[in-house]
C-alpha cells in the first residue's frame, strides 16, 4: 500500500519536499520555544529583567506566527497533494471499471463497486493528510529533543522512555481487531448500499406487490448489522484511546515527581520542569500520531483491498495487439459452428452456423432461454465465443477494434437504457450531432411532434431512468437514438415485447424505417412482426432446429408452426 502511495504523490515530489521543509521548521521552532519558557521562568524572573523578559516574550511570538505560517503552508500543500492524488485515482480507478467486460458486471454488486469508487477512496485520502505526512517533521523533533534531554538527565529521560513500549504495546494488542472490525463494516456498508440501490431501482415492482414491509425489515436488518459492526469498531476504538491517554499521562506524572524532587534537592530547576513537560509533549506527539495513523492504516487497508482486487480484475474481451482496420459493412456476417458457454457451465450455443446477408433482415425465434440474445451478445462481442468463429465481411471480430466493430452496430432492446438528463442528451448520446440532425432522428422514430407538444422540447428532462416517460416514448428514443447513429449493422432484441398491441404497432412503423436499407437481426417476440423476414432461424436449446422463410415455415409444419399456432390460439 505504501508504494502504491509512492506512486500517487510521485508527480508531486516538489510540493511535497517545501512540505517536509516547512514540517523540519515547525519542529525546530516547537523545540526552541520550551527553552525561552524555561529562559524566561530561569533567569528573566528570579532578576527582575524587565527588558530581557520583553524580548523573549517578543521572539516567542514571532516564532509562534512563523510557525503558524509554516502550518498553513504545509497543510494547504497536503491538501492540494492529496486531492489531485485522490482524484487521479478515482478516474484511473473509474476507467478500469469501465473497461471491464460483461462478465465482470454481471458477477459483481453495483453496491459494492459504488463503495470502492467512494468510500473506499476517500477512506484512502486520510491517509494523505496534515496529520500522517506531520508524522515526519515529529519524528524528526522527537530524535533531536530525546538527545537533548538525554544530556540534561539522562535518568529522568530514561524513567519517561519507560512508558513509550507500553504504548507499542498497546498498538499491537488492538490493531489486529480493529482491522477485522473495520473489514466487518465495510462488508455490511457494501451489503446495505446494494439493498439501497436494488431496492430503488426495483421501485416498480415492490409497489405491484405491495412489499414495502418486506423490503424494509430486509433493510432493517441489514442497516441493523452494519450498525453493530461500527458499534463494535467503535468500541474498540473507545478502549483504545483511552488507554493511550492513561499511559501518556504516566510520563507527566514522572516528570513532576521525579523533577518537583530534585528541585528540592537543588539539582533541577521549576524552569527545567516546565521545558520537560513540553518535551514530552513534543517526545508524544508522534506516538498519539502514529496510534491516529494505525487506526486510519487499518481501516484504510480494507479500502485499498478492494481497491487492489479491482485494479487486478482483467478483462478478458479486449483489442487485439495489431487490429485489422474494419471497412463499412457490405457483404455479410457469418456465424461459423459458433459454440458457447458462461463460464464451467454447460454450453448456450453448439455448432450455430448461419449468414446475415447484406442489406437482408434475419430473424431468430424461439424459447425464452434458447440462446437468441447470447446470439447477439456475440456479435456485438460483450463475449468471445468458445469455439468457431463469427466474421464480419470475412474478417474474425476477435481481430479488430471492438469500438470499430462496435460503431457498425445499432442496437434496440427490449430493456431501453436511459440517462438521468435531456431527450437530447438521450438522443445524442455518445455522439456530436447538430439540431438538424436530432430532429430528423426524432421524425424517423415518429417522437418528433411529441417532444414539439413539450414545453421544454428536446431539453426536458425525463428523470431517472426515463421515469416521466411511458414505455413506448422510451422505446422510440432508443430508435431515435439508433437512427442518428447510422450504423449499417441492426439489432432488434425483442424490441416491442414490453409494449401493448397499439403502441407496438406504432413502433413497428418507426423499425420498418429504420431497417430500410440495413442489415438486421431481429428478435421477434410476436412472430407476426417478422413475417417478411429474408430468413427466420428456429433456436431451441442452443441449436438451430429450423430455417427458411415464414411461408416455408409453415409449410413444413415443425417447431416455427408450433410456436405461431400457439401464439394465435392464446
Amino acid at each position: 500500500m505504501l508504494k502504491f502511495f509512492g506512486r500517487q504523490l510521485a508527480v508531486a515530489k516538489g510540493k511535497l519536499l517545501l512540505v517536509v521543509i516547512t514540517l523540519v521548521g515547525v519542529s525546530g521552532i516547537q523545540y526552541v520555544l520550551p527553552r525561552i519558557t524555561q529562559f524566561i521562568i530561569d533567569h528573566a524572573i528570579p532578576q527582575k529583567n524587565v527588558g530581557q523578559l520583553l524580548q523573549l516574550i517578543v521572539a516567542a511570538l514571532v516564532l509562534t506566527i512563523v510557525m503558524g505560517l509554516f502550518n498553513t503552508i504545509s497543510t494547504y500543500f497536503i491538501g492540494q497533494v492529496s486531492q489531485q492524488a485522490i482524484s487521479h485515482l478515482r478516474d484511473e480507478l473509474f476507467a478500469h471499471t469501465l473497461d471491464q467486460d460483461m462478465a465482470y458486471f454481471e458477477t459483481s454488486k453495483t453496491g459494492d463497486l459504488m463503495v470502492v469508487l467512494t468510500s473506499d477512496i476517500n477512506m484512502l485520502q486520510n491517509l494523505i493528510s496534515t496529520s500522517s505526512l506531520g508524522l515526519l517533521g515529529s519524528m524528526l523533533t522527537f530524535v533531536v529533543v530525546l538527545v537533548i534531554m538525554l544530556a540534561n538527565d539522562w535518568v529522568l529521560t530514561v524513567l519517561i522512555l519507560i512508558t513509550f513500549p507500553l504504548l507499542f504495546w498497546a498498538n499491537y494488542l488492538y490493531t489486529t481487531r480493529i482491522r477485522a472490525a473495520y473489514r466487518r463494516v465495510r462488508t455490511s456498508a457494501g451489503k446495505m448500499n446494494n439493498q439501497i440501490q436494488e431496492s430503488l431501482t426495483s421501485i416498480d415492482l415492490i409497489k405491484s406487490f405491495a412489499t414495502e414491509t418486506l423490503t424494509g425489515d430486509r433493510f432493517q436488518q441489514m442497516n441493523a448489522d452494519n450498525r453493530d459492526n461500527q458499534i463494535q469498531a467503535t468500541k474498540l476504538s473507545a478502549i483504545f484511546s483511552p488507554v493511550i491517554d492513561d499511559i501518556n499521562y504516566l510520563g507527566t506524572v514522572i516528570i513532576l515527581g521525579v523533577g518537583a524532587y530534585q528541585v528540592i534537592q537543588g539539582t533541577f530547576t521549576v524552569g527545567m520542569i516546565v521545558a520537560y513537560l513540553s518535551y514530552l509533549a513534543i517526545l508524544q506527539a508522534p506516538i498519539r500520531q502514529l496510534t491516529g495513523l494505525i487506526q486510519r492504516l487499518q481501516q484504510a487497508s480494507v479500502s485499498y483491498e478492494r481497491i487492489e482486487n479491482l485494479m487486478a480484475s482483467k478483462p478478458q474481451i479486449v483489442d487485439p495487439e495489431n487490429p485489422v482496420p474494419l471497412a463499412p459493412f457490405h457483404d455479410r456476417v457469418q456465424f461459423d459452428q459458433v459454440s458457447f458457454a458462461y463460464g464451467e457451465e454447460a454450453p448456450v450455443l453448439k455448432d450455430i452456423n448461419f449468414d446475415i446477408p447484406h442489406g437482408k433482415v434475419t430473424a431468430l425465434v424461439g424459447s425464452s432461454g434458447a440462446g437468441k440474445t447470447t446470439i447477439t451478445k456475440l456479435l456485438d462481442r460483450f463475449y468471445d465465443v468458445t469455439a468457431g468463429a463469427i466474421t464480419f465481411d470475412g474478417t474474425d471480430i476477435r481481430d479488430v477494434r471492438l469500438h470499430d466493430l462496435r460503431s457498425q452496430i445499432g442496437v434496440v432492446s427490449q430493456d431501453v437504457v436511459l440517462l438521468d438528463g435531456t431527450i437530447r442528451d438521450n438522443i445524442s448520446y455518445g455522439m456530436t450531432a447538430s439540431e438538424a440532425e436530432i430532429w430528423q432522428a426524432a421524425e424517423g422514430a415518429s417522437i418528433a411532434d411529441f417532444i414539439r407538444g413539450l414545453p421544454d422540447g428536446l431539453e426536458t428532462q425525463i428523470g431517472e431512468r426515463g421515469i416521466r416517460l411511458s414505455g413506448g416514448q422510451k422505446q422510440r428514443i432508443a430508435i431515435a437514438r439508433v437512427f442518428l447513429k447510422d450504423a449499417p449493422l441492426l439489432i432488434l432484441d425483442e424490441a416491442t415485447a414490453a409494449l401493448d398491441n397499439e403502441s407496438e404497432r406504432h413502433i413497428q412503423r418507426s423499425f420498418d424505417d429504420l431497417m430500410q436499407s440495413r442489415t438486421s437481426l431481429v428478435i421477434a417476440h410476436r412472430l407476426s412482426t417478422i413475417q417478411n423476414a429474408d430468413e427466420i432461424l428456429v433456436v431451441e436449446h442452443g441449436e438451430i432446429v429450423e430455417r427458411g422463410t415464414h411461408a416455408e415455415l409453415l409449410a413444413k409444419n415443425g417447431r416455427y408452426a408450433e410456436l405461431y399456432n400457439l401464439q394465435f390460439e392464446s
